[in-house]
């Protein structure tokens, strides 16, 4: 059994998952999602172009959304698969655990792109919108119409930035700042699960992780990664797939009225926190050295169970001791 073929008996399990879980007509979606990319990626030969993250944009946010026929429902799971394939690639010791990691940060970048376009006539090749057409109709029978080699993969044209762009000084408006007040919410439940917070100006990043991990009850064993303006990304240094370091940058740079920041936790769980600024306090009569939490609405999930939740009590008071212990 050669390289690719073990990779897929590799990923046959979360395909069946995938099919049984995703309540989908069928898993052929996906096969043909992981064909299609490797096929396009590198001729399906599993070689260092895996990595190269200008191929791997293009297959995503151009190339699959024009030429890959999938449904609305299967293009969430392609997503998916992917993620699994990079995971895969790793277990059969072809790409490094680093390099898995940083791939699939990639891909969830481009996730929303992805997405988009997949559900979007507007990006679709005529030979698609073709095959779609007929699906609607109810004739299944179409050959290989995922065979990267039956269309012409033209190259997307590369933006050009100006580079004569000068970056002025910052205000050091910030220098009176004493505290803020947050609203964090965990995305995508009903009933809301929330945290009100206030925190000490002056900190990194790195400390606003370590207080969400506390009032979510994470337990701080996974990936994670802040997002200003959806563009630029804010981590552990070490992570390697961050732009700038949270043990460098100061919540200053960022925190004013109204801003919203996103806070990712776990790129396979995907748990999306939305961090408001509700408040900034100019002046306090006692310093703010350590955060608060002013209200908490929702029991939270539990550590690994996106999709099949497991819920955690919490108690203000005992969140509050752990915060100042922090």
């Amino acid at each position: 059994m050669d390289k690719l073929d073990k990779l897929f008996d590799r990923m046959t399990r979360d395909m069946l998952h995938y099919f049984i879980a995703g309540g989908l007509a069928e898993p052929d979606g996906l096969i043909r999602t992981v064909e299609f990319y490797l096929s396009f990626v590198d001729k399906g030969k599993l070689s260092e172009k895996l990595l190269d993250k200008q191929i791997v944009e293009d297959a995503l946010i151009h190339h699959l959304p024009k030429h890959m026929p999938l449904y609305i429902d299967e293009s969430f799971y392609a997503y998916q698969i992917l993620l699994d394939l990079y995971n895969a690639l790793y277990h059969e010791n072809i790409i490094s655990q680093e390099d898995c990691k940083e791939l699939q940060f990639f891909i969830y970048l481009n996730k929303r792109t992805f997405l988009t376009r997949m559900s979007n006539p507007n990006f679709w090749s005529k030979t698609k919108l073709a095959i779609m057409d007929e699906w609607r109709e109810g004739n299944f029978e179409i050959e290989d119409p995922y065979n990267v080699t039956d269309y012409e993969l033209d190259k997307p044209t590369k933006k050009v930035y100006p580079d004569n762009i000068l970056q002025f000084p910052k205000s050091n408006k910030q220098a009176t700042l004493r505290s803020y007040v947050v609203r964090v919410d965990l995305k995508g439940y009903k009933p809301p699960i929330w945290r009100r917070l206030k925190i000490p100006a002056g900190i990194s990043y790195g400390r606003l992780h370590r207080i969400l991990q506390v009032v979510f009850g994470w337990e701080d064993c996974h990936l994670h990664s802040f997002f200003v303006d959806r563009k630029e990304s804010i981590g552990p240094k070490e992570s390697g797939v961050a732009e700038f370091s949270e043990a460098e940058r100061l919540i200053d740079e960022d925190f004013r009225e109204g801003v919203k920041i996103d806070y990712l936790y776990d790129f396979s769980c995907e748990w999306e926190h939305q961090i408001l600024v509700e408040k900034v306090n100019q002046a306090e009569l006692e310093p703010v050295t350590f955060a608060v939490c002013l209200k908490a609405k929702g029991t939270t999930p539990a550590e690994d169970s996106k999709g099949h939740e497991s819920w955690k009590d919490f108690d203000l008071v005992d969140l509050n001791k752990r915060l100042r212990e922090e």
